[in-house]
């Protein structure tokens, strides 16, 4: 299971989005690359921590069979935390805090206080790019859980092998399957 630290940085890796946007909104106002470099690096530099993270997890922690008797998926969850996310900066014209970087950095570390909080950290823009679903399952004792798979489940009652994230959230570890 992630400790807080690791749950923290894999919230922290979901808002590179937000940072190729303000990237990409400079360049597009013909700003010097200085400018907008200093938000494409870190947005970058977040993608490559999550699938790190990911690989890490998958790798380093204690494996778990779950039977899965009911699934759901769930990545249409994505897309309402993208708009969230986007919202505030599509199309604006001043996008003030965005000059002002200790403002975007406290209004950055809220989203994560907030996303961290509501342990919502699993459902990451970036995983979705790198192949990853997301489903509510159920367990043979009636439990939901979540379950983040590059697997496109298709039945239920298949046993997977996973390595927990969170409490309630387990990884699917790739190609492992059994039955």
């Amino acid at each position: 299971m992630l400790n807080i630290f690791a749950k923290t940085l894999l919230v922290s890796t979901s808002l590179s989005p937000v940072l190729l946007v303000m990237a990409v909104n400079r360049a597009e106002r013909h700003t010097p690359w200085i400018c907008w470099a200093w938000w494409l690096g870190p947005a970058i530099f977040l993608m490559i921590l999550c699938w790190i993270l990911l690989r890490n997890a998958e790798k380093k922690s204690q494996q778990h069979l779950i039977h899965i008797k009911e699934f759901e998926r769930k990545d249409q969850e994505m897309l309402t935390y993208l708009f969230i996310y986007l919202l505030p900066f599509i199309r604006s014209e001043n996008l003030a805090f965005a000059r002002e970087w200790i403002t975007s950095l406290f209004v950055v570390l809220i989203i994560i206080i907030a996303i961290v909080h509501v342990r919502a950290f699993h459902f990451n823009p970036i995983m979705r790019l790198f192949g990853y679903r997301f489903y509510a399952i159920k367990n043979l004792h009636g439990v939901s859980n979540l379950l983040i798979s590059k697997e496109d489940l298709r039945r239920p009652d298949k046993e997977v092998q996973t390595v927990r994230l969170a409490h309630d959230v387990y990884l699917h570890t790739e190609g492992v399957d059994a039955q």
